[in-house]
């Protein structure tokens, strides 16, 4: 590999570092943002809680409004999006990191003859 080769795959083994320390706390942000959500609105992201309190008549216009705006399920599916975003990277950095200690690791045998072809002769 040539010198410039060499640093770019240093670096970009760093970064994948760097997100392996870091990128899980992507993870614990939008789990606290979710938990935060459950305690204090659960009506944007538990369906099954905003149609009992539709039932009995316990949700005000003005959050009738704003759920229909946003919509309960639109906050679980953005989660869920972004989740497996994060996870995804994840295994893309995992595939890169691979295939650069492959690309990286010298040959086995590198004095070897190339194998010769066998061609299949005309029978007379």
């Amino acid at each position: 590999m040539t010198p410039e080769q060499q640093h770019y795959v240093q670096k970009r083994l760093q970064q994948i570092r760097w997100w392996n320390r870091l990128g899980w706390l992507f993870f614990v942000g939008l789990a606290g943002f979710y938990g935060w959500l459950w305690q204090h609105k659960p009506l944007y992201i538990n369906p099954m809680l905003l149609l009992e309190k539709l039932r009995i008549g316990q949700v005000s216009d003005i959050e009738i409004a704003k759920l229909a705006a946003l919509g309960n399920l639109a906050f679980v599916g953005c989660g869920l999006l972004l989740a497996s975003l994060v996870f995804l990277i994840y295994v893309a950095l995992w595939t890169e990191k691979k295939s650069i200690t492959i690309l990286s690791s010298p040959t086995v045998n590198t004095d070897q003859k190339p194998m010769e072809s066998v061609t299949d002769e005309p029978r007379s």
